[in-house]
Order: C-alpha cells, then structure tokens, then sequence
C-alpha cells in the first residue's frame, strides 16, 4: 500500500485506537497533515469508554492544535476509514461499521492483509511507519516541524526515551532534528500520580529467577494491566538498580498480549537479545545492550518460561580463554564468494568517529587507514583490521553490487551526516584457502571474539560455533544459513 493511492478517496476518517498514546496520535497527525499537502480533508477520532486525559498527550494535542475528537457513537456511516497504530475490527478499536478501510500499523497483523493493509510488526513504533511512508512519497519534512515533532515524540514514547529501538529506520527517525524544548516539556508532564502509585505496585511484588552455574539473576515484576510503555520503562529503571539482580524485566498484559521493558547490567546478558529471545515466534522485541522492550502474544506462563529458558539454558565462551575442542570437529573450507569491502579512510578522515548502522544494530569505529568494513552474502556487516583483510582476500575489478532489506549507513557522530556504505564499496574474493573447525551449537551460546569483550555473538541451536584453523582462539558464531551459503565440508 503507499499514501498517494488513499489520497484518491474523497473523504478520510483517520481513527486511533481507544484511548489513543502518542504514538496513535503522532502518526494520526503526520498523516493528516501529508493528505492536507495533496489536497484532500480529513479527520482524527478515537472511540472507546474514555477520553484522553494523560497530561502529556493532552498538552501535546494543545501545542501543536491537533484536532481530535472523542466519538464513541459515528452518526454516519463512513465512506472510508483508516485505522492507525492499530487494525480494524482488533480488541483494542471499537468497530464502526464502513464502506472501505485500511490500515496502518507495527503490531502483529491479527486481519488478513491486503493491498489495503501496510502492517510492519518488525519497526518499534507506528511514527517510523508513517514517516518512512511519508518519505518515500518525496514528503518535505525540512519544511513541516509539526510532523517531525510529532512522529519524534511518537517514537520516543513507545520506545521508552528511544532506549528500545529495534529497527535501522527507527534509529533513522531517531535522527530527525525536532523542538527540544517542546520535548523536554512533554517528557516532564509523562507521570501523574495515579502512575506513581502503579509504579510503587509494581516494585511491591516480585520474583526472582536464578542461575547459580552462571550466576545471574533476573527479576520479574509485574505492574497493572494495559500500563502505559514509559511506566514500564520508569519501573525497569528503578528496578536495574537493586543490588542483587543482573537484569530486570517489568511487565503488564495487554488482554491476550504481555508488554516488556528488559534492563541489564552485566554483559552476558544483552537486553535486546534477552527480549528478542522472550518474543521469538510469539511477537516482536528489540532496543540496545542495556535497554530493551517488546510485546508478545502469549499468556504469562508461556511468558515466564522463556524468561526461565533463557537464563539456564545457554553456555558461555570466551574467545582465548574458555577450553573449547575445536580439534575434534569438522574442517570447512570458505567458497569463492565475491563480497563487498570499504575502507573508512576513503569516507571520513583518521580516527574519525562513526557509526554503521545495520539490522543488527548499531556499530561504533574510528575511521580510519587500518579499519575497513566487510560486507556479507546477505549484507551483513562487520569491520576488520586491514592487515587480516590484505591477508585474507584479494580485490576484484567488478562492481560491487547489494539488494537487502536495509542498506547500512555511516553516520558521522560529529555532525549526524550520513552517508550509504555501499557507494563506497569495492568487491573482493577470499584467497587461498580459509579452513575453519566448525561445529553446530546444541545449546544456545554466546561468545565473547576478541574484537569486543563487552559485545557477543549468539546462537541458536543449529548455527555454527567457528574457529579459524590457524588460530582456534579466534572464533565465532555464524548463523546457520550464512555458513552452509559460505562454507564446504573437507571430506
């Protein structure tokens, strides 16, 4: 679906969900404002028992005169009808009866998509749907500060303070230049009293999961149903302090979904990989090393379980230092696949901060002559030394050429200009033969390289726990396809 094609219906009635957050708001108002650009009317209006009367969205609809109405009862039956940060005929949107509907959203699809439908569970916010909608359809934002105002704060609400991102787009639209002060403003209206009391409650009652092999401990707290994401998040970062646990996990249902915000302090335990893992299959999860959220269809035994699985069953490894048998395992040798190479120096001068933006999140270097970026088969994305690159590949005269759902960036972390990694890119070919031990993880792991202690690669069972033969301290995890699509057993 894109936006040019709902410009063609002559009215359009845009509806949030029931008590609508900022997030609904936000890209109900973005949109608004790009069908007003084409021309075209439109309304904002929500239905359910209640109106709005969070003192932050009520002061947020104030400052930028968004209108928006409380309509539990449609006089009229719509021609057309959109629904935003949800989907028609869900639990959480009381269903008007309508002609024609489409929808826009980012949770788990619960209708039959179509080509009414644009459902992206995998992005952290409806904001970053709409803006990327938006932009695709060549929208000025540099000429609309309201919308950049409210998709930003959109954002920034359902990620708790933008702590759990999960999507290069996400962190695109984290970039975005917005009122500061106007955001500071809204922030400091977020908590009333009633929510400082849900807080309190939450903090009251817990429980603790262990794992004295390791020695991790995470606690569990559970705070009122349908509680606001920024309350989670306050109460997860309050509960991150408590001497006794290494990370914390604050949650509340959401009728047959739970909601998580997940903080870590120790670095065996990544928060976005620890709520990944307690959404996989079920829903979707996602932030950076300390923070994290997500959301999960499931009911909460289901939920506590996986919390459970995760801390006990997974194994550990420290490149260099945990005794692993790599001898006994299979030898594989890397095919001739062309790949993708840039040097930093070519787009940044020595020792320049910046950062690659991926799909596996973000990664921080200093440019410069003895740091390039490797990129994958399927784009993945990594930096190496210049001296193992010479060592290892040979270059090509060929374009280098990539199709993947996100193409990296480079940001620089002094001024915020970006720039697409693969305009730099030259292709390369292994040389030699690169022979590995290899051998499929049976237990999911994490293992600690030697080019970041504080950062790990991890497994599920089946992906591939790898060593180079000339160094078996130098391992590795690569996931499962990657390797069969890279590597050929030495029989």
């Amino acid at each position: 679906m894109n936006l040019l094609s709902l410009v063609q219906n002559k009215s359009i009635l845009i509806q949030c969900h029931d008590i609508p957050d900022a997030d609904a708001i936000g890209s109900a108002y973005a949109l608004q404002r790009f069908f007003m650009f084409h021309g075209r009317e439109s309304k904002i209006f929500y239905g359910g028992k209640a109106k709005i009367s969070k003192p932050s969205l009520l002061m947020l609809i104030n400052e930028l005169e968004i209108d928006i109405e409380y309509e539990p009862d449609l006089p009229y039956e719509p021609e057309f009808l959109l629904t935003v940060d949800c989907q028609y005929g869900a639990g959480n949107v009381q269903k008007f009866e309508c002609r024609k509907f489409a929808v826009i959203d980012h949770h788990r699809a619960e209708i039959r998509e179509d080509e009414n439908t644009e459902i992206r569970p995998a992005l952290s916010s409806c904001s970053t749907l709409v803006w990327d909608m938006m932009r695709k359809e060549g929208y000025d934002f540099d000429k609309d500060e309201k919308a950049r105002n409210v998709l930003y704060y959109g954002l920034f609400t359902d990620t708790n303070g933008l702590s759990e991102l999960r999507h290069p787009l996400d962190r695109d639209l984290a970039d975005i230049d917005f009122d500061k002060s106007l955001i500071k403003k809204l922030k400091n209206a977020a908590l009333t009293i009633k929510e400082l009391r849900i807080v309190s409650a939450a903090l009251d009652g817990s429980r603790r999961i262990e794992n004295k092999k390791i020695n991790k401990r995470v606690g569990l707290f559970r705070a009122e149903d349908f509680c606001d994401p920024n309350i989670l998040g306050f109460t997860s970062d309050i509960a991150k302090q408590v001497d006794v646990l290494d990370a914390c996990v604050v949650y509340c249902l959401v009728g047959d979904s739970i909601k998580i915000s997940v903080r870590s302090s120790v670095r065996e335990i990544m928060a976005s990989e620890f709520a990944n893992f307690i959404c996989a299959g079920v829903g979707s999860g996602g932030g950076n090393i300390e923070m994290a959220g997500g959301f999960l269809k499931a009911d909460e035994d289901y939920f506590i379980q996986r919390v459970r699985d995760y801390l006990e069953n997974y194994d550990l490894i420290y490149a260099g230092k945990t005794k692993v048998d790599f001898t006994s395992m299979k030898r594989w040798r890397k095919k001739s696949i062309p790949v993708g190479f840039v040097k930093t120096e070519d787009m940044f001068k020595e020792d320049w901060p910046i950062t690659v933006r991926t799909l596996e999140g973000d990664i921080d270097l200093r440019a410069g002559k003895d740091i390039y970026v490797m990129i994958g088969i399927v784009g993945e994305v990594y930096p190496i030394k210049r001296e193992k690159f010479e060592k290892n590949y040979d270059l090509l005269d060929t374009p280098y050429n990539l199709k993947t759902e996100y193409i990296p960036e480079v940001i620089d972390k002094i001024s915020g200009n970006k720039l697409v990694l693969v305009d730099f890119a030259h292709s390369c070919l292994p040389k030699g033969e690169k022979i590995v031990r290899a051998s499929a993880v049976e237990r999911p792991t994490k293992v600690f390289s030697y080019w970041d202690s504080e950062k790990y690669f991890s497994a599920v069972t089946g992906d591939f726990l790898t060593a180079n033969e000339t160094d078996l301290s130098d391992c590795y995890i690569v996931n499962r396809q990657i390797f069969f699509d890279t590597y050929e057993e030495i029989t």
